[in-house]
């Protein structure tokens, strides 16, 4: 079975203007507007439709997780500390001191909410680590389980 998961990210919310409004102006509104293209120049609601597609096209399904804390959540011990992220590309976790590159570490919590939520639908035991990283969210595409469930 293929399956592919994603963070459910609001585009929509991640790219309004920062203008504001006569009576209160917005800050940074040139930095936003940078962000906001290259967000929009990326194509993220195209790549997740096209994914769905394809995969459902094979059988497969996409499965979309909560992206709350996914970066700052570190990977080997669970714990979530924003101080943990360095930089844009370095994490470091401050409890027990691993060093990942930020996007690696967010790819494996979010592989890892995905296949928590696939084990309780499954009705089998979840490790504690599972239980303290969440679930899915919303799925697209096949859904696996024949039980109704997100994903």
């Amino acid at each position: 079975m293929l399956f592919s998961a994603l963070e459910d990210l609001a585009t929509r919310n991640m790219t309004r203007s920062a203008r504001g409004t006569m009576d209160a102006p917005g800050t940074n509104v040139c930095q936003k507007a940078g962000l906001n293209r290259a967000i929009l120049e990326q194509g993220w609601h195209g790549f997740e439709t096209v994914l769905a597609y394809k995969l459902e096209e094979r059988g497969g399904y996409l499965c979309k997780v909560d992206p709350r804390h996914t970066s700052q959540t570190c990977s080997a011990c669970g714990a979530v500390d924003r101080e943990s992220r360095e930089s844009q590309a370095s994490f470091r976790c401050c409890q027990c001191g691993l060093r990942a590159h930020a996007d690696h570490n967010a790819a494996i919590n979010i592989l890892r909410r995905n296949t928590a939520f696939m084990i309780v639908e499954e009705g089998q035991r979840l490790s504690v680590e599972a239980i303290t990283i969440g679930g899915a969210s919303r799925p697209l595409g096949n859904p696996p389980l024949a039980s109704g469930g997100r994903c």
